[in-house]
């Protein structure tokens, strides 16, 4: 990393509408806290990690996607209930703004994950047409209450 890229810290956003609650951040605090624990040490990395330097293994800009919605990928998790391949569609904010927006998570079960990207895009689409919005995402286990959850 150079001195230019040294300030790096993206904020992490997720998807919350009126219908679905905070769906990312349910998922992320259902998980396994082993398993938890491997999103949380992915997503600090790439907190940090100037955008030009996201690439594989552990992001994909889904090309075929038309440039609406990305990928972050996580390692493979093998355990006794299986194996995991965890991914979360997002898309990035402002460059300015150094944000990436979660807009859905998944233990991807498929090569091609036609329904997830499917669920990416719809919500995209809600926030778009302000009918969604988004908060803070944070990478502590149970996440912000509907309380006190910043909103953004």
């Amino acid at each position: 990393m150079n001195s230019e890229d040294q300030g790096c810290k993206w904020t992490f956003l997720g998807f919350e509408s009126a219908d679905e609650g905070k769906p990312v951040h349910s998922w992320f605090d259902g998980l396994p806290e082993d398993h938890r624990d491997e999103v949380k040490d992915r997503l600090s990395f790439l907190q940090v990690t100037p955008r030009s330097d996201w690439d594989d293994p552990y992001f994909d800009p889904l090309s075929g996607e038309g440039g609406e919605i990305s990928e972050i990928r996580f390692d493979p998790i093998n355990c006794i209930r299986g194996k995991f391949y965890y991914r979360i569609y997002g898309f990035f904010g402002p460059e300015e703004e150094e944000s990436y927006k979660f807009l859905h998570a998944t233990n991807k079960k498929v090569r091609n994950d036609k329904h997830g990207k499917a669920i990416a895009k719809r919500r995209l689409r809600q926030l778009q047409n302000r009918e969604a919005e988004l908060h803070q995402f944070s990478l502590d286990a149970e996440g912000p209450s509907e309380e006190t959850g910043e909103k953004s």
